[in-house]
């Protein structure tokens, strides 16, 4: 019988909620669709692990403002959220949900990302030549005391080209993936088999930033 990961947190919740104000309703409800179906074939991933027990998996976590801890001084990120946090004992993946829709992802002379569509349009990708997940990588080693990876999950219609890579957002390394491949364990390459128990004060840092309907008290 397969074991389940333990999970906290609503996939996609701010931008059903908040996300509309900022992107329209159309971009809000198919971000929130993509982060739900990652959040699937990572608890499926997780589920299938030997060590799934002593795992834990976060969806949708936001609100860093001046987060300082384990010696290292105030980050915020401002409106910002995380889509995904797999942590264990000995480290975290960061994990960003990725809407990017049929076509190949690359660079272009400038170095800066596109996605190259089936019918030969090209479209921005602003967010390969961002750095953002260097900050938000820096909030979890405050709230966690560990280092960790950035891994980007695209939906299967999407293709890696070859020079993906050298956008900005890669400079510091970080993990390509997609859905099915989530699905199939491709993930146990930057997170090895077995990994020891989340240590239950990381938990419960991370926790306290879980995104929460709008009637909820403060945690």
């Amino acid at each position: 019988m397969t074991a389940s990961v333990h999970v906290h947190g609503v996939p996609g919740r701010s931008l059903l909620e908040a996300g509309v104000r900022a992107y329209g309703a159309a971009d809000a409800s198919r971000g929130s669709f993509i982060e739900q179906a990652v959040a699937r074939a990572l608890e499926h991933w997780l589920s299938h692990r030997s060590d799934c027990a002593g795992l834990h998996l976060f969806h949708d976590l936001g609100g860093f403002r001046d987060v300082a801890r384990h010696g290292f001084g105030p980050v915020s990120l401002g409106t910002a959220n995380i889509d995904h946090v797999v942590l264990s004992g000995a480290q975290w993946l960061l994990i960003d949900a990725k809407g990017t829709g049929a076509g190949t992802l690359t660079t272009d002379d400038r170095g800066r990302g596109i996605l190259i569509r089936p019918d030969g349009t090209v479209r921005p990708q602003r967010w390969l030549d961002s750095r953002r997940e260097r900050s938000a990588a820096g909030v979890l080693v405050r709230l966690t005391g560990l280092r960790g990876w950035p891994v980007w999950v695209l939906p299967d219609a999407t293709i890696f080209g070859p020079g993906m890579t050298r956008a900005r957002a890669f400079q510091g390394g970080g993990t390509v993936t997609q859905i099915s491949d989530v699905y199939g364990g491709s993930l146990d390459e930057v997170l090895a088999v077995p990994q020891p128990p989340a240590d239950p004060e990381a938990v419960a840092a991370l926790t306290r930033y879980l995104a929460r309907p709008p009637d909820a008290a403060p945690g």
